[in-house]
């Protein structure tokens, strides 16, 4: 009696001890090895420096306010594609503006100017923290401009000419990044090339404090600068850009 009891406490309690059918567990979705940024940026440059054509040249010396004044469209943008250590980085400048000066004496100067930067590069991450992240890049800077000058001096000399050059220097560089409190950051970075390539020297400079606003969006201020001095068959272009910097950047 004793031993069908204990059988029949057995069977009933075979389900408790079993436990329930496993539930299918479904799995995370795998993160994707690629990461891309997209970066539209804002950049209130000003020029200084000396542009020439033909062997004639002339110092420039125009503020933002200028430039903005004179601005006939300018669109400016980064995109990254990272995999790992690995990142490829594409960023573009155009502008398209123009400028005249009078010098009180019966001299004048137009310039009118068309320009394309671009930044073509490779970078490796050579450390990385939950704090920081630091790489080093290598690529090419590229440069498309074109320029129409007209000159006139006090005792009725003319001068007017154009030119379009289009050149390439390869360039290596380095950047940072630091979280700082309360979902700040640090990032900076900086450049030098040309190397008699094409351009004597070229170089870039930038620092800036970002937000970041979730995990997919960003904005930044900063300062920017870049440095180019080139010359070749009479075109002249040594000029230093900088300024403020405001970018929004989205991650995906």
């Amino acid at each position: 009696m004793k031993s069908a009891f204990l059988t029949a406490l057995l069977l009933s309690a075979l389900p408790v001890i079993a436990g329930t059918p496993a539930t299918p567990i479904t799995p995370a979705p795998v993160a994707s090895p690629w990461e891309c940024r997209l970066s539209i940026y804002g950049w209130m440059e000003s020029l200084d420096g000396d542009i020439g054509i033909r062997g004639e040249t002339v110092p420039i010396d125009v503020p933002f306010s200028e430039i903005l004044e004179n601005l006939d469209f300018t669109a400016m943008g980064a995109i990254e594609v990272g995999r790992g250590r690995w990142s490829f980085v594409a960023d573009g400048i155009y502008a398209s503006l123009s400028d005249s000066a009078t010098d009180g004496r019966g001299g004048s100067l137009k310039v009118d100017l068309e320009q394309f930067i671009g930044n073509f590069l490779v970078a490796y991450e050579l450390a990385k923290t939950d704090g920081y992240r630091f790489d080093m890049y290598a690529g090419a800077r590229v440069n498309s401009m074109n320029v129409d000058l007209y000159l006139k001096d006090g005792s009725g000399g003319k001068f007017s000419g154009s030119g379009s050059k289009t050149w390439v220097d390869p360039i290596i560089g380095a950047r940072f990044q630091a979280a700082l409190p309360h979902n700040f950051f640090f990032r900076a970075l900086g450049d030098v090339g040309g190397f008699d390539v094409s351009s004597t020297f070229t170089w870039q400079a930038l620092a800036a404090i970002g937000y970041n606003i979730n995990e997919h969006n960003s904005v930044l201020l900063g300062y920017r600068a870049i440095g180019t001095n080139y010359s070749n068959a009479g075109f002249t272009y040594d000029v230093d850009a900088s300024g403020i910097i405001l970018g929004y950047q989205y991650t995906f």
